[in-house]
């Protein structure tokens, strides 16, 4: 079940689903003169919730949008990772340097 983006609805169909069997075992074990208040309470509760972030979430994942943090220009993140890339190398460089002294000192300090 997916839809024109090719994104899944099977993250927000099921909850909802299970919510619906969940109010339709309450109805029938408490009665529907409970049930009624409960399902306008729950009802309310979901429309506020889905106003919020919650729902601009489930809005972009059902339009097939780009993920939330993507709204950077393709260079400046290429520029980012770069950076990324020339601090890994220098970290490499300082542990392999580090590795040598602890050899170094093992070596001295083992004369056999």
């Amino acid at each position: 079940m997916t839809n024109r983006g090719g994104a899944s609805l099977f993250p927000v169909v099921i909850p909802f689903v299970v919510a619906l069997l969940g109010y339709f075992y309450l109805a029938e074990e408490l009665g529907i003169p409970f049930a009624i208040p409960v399902g306008i309470v729950g009802s309310i509760a979901a429309a506020i919730a889905l106003h919020g972030p919650i729902g601009k979430a489930i809005a972009r994942r059902l339009e097939g949008g780009p993920p939330p943090g993507s709204e950077l220009p393709p260079e400046q993140v290429l520029g980012e990772l770069d950076e990324m890339r020339q601090r890994l190398a220098e970290l490499e460089e300082r542990v392999d340097f580090s590795e040598r002294l602890l050899a170094q000192s093992r070596d001295a300090a083992d004369p056999r």
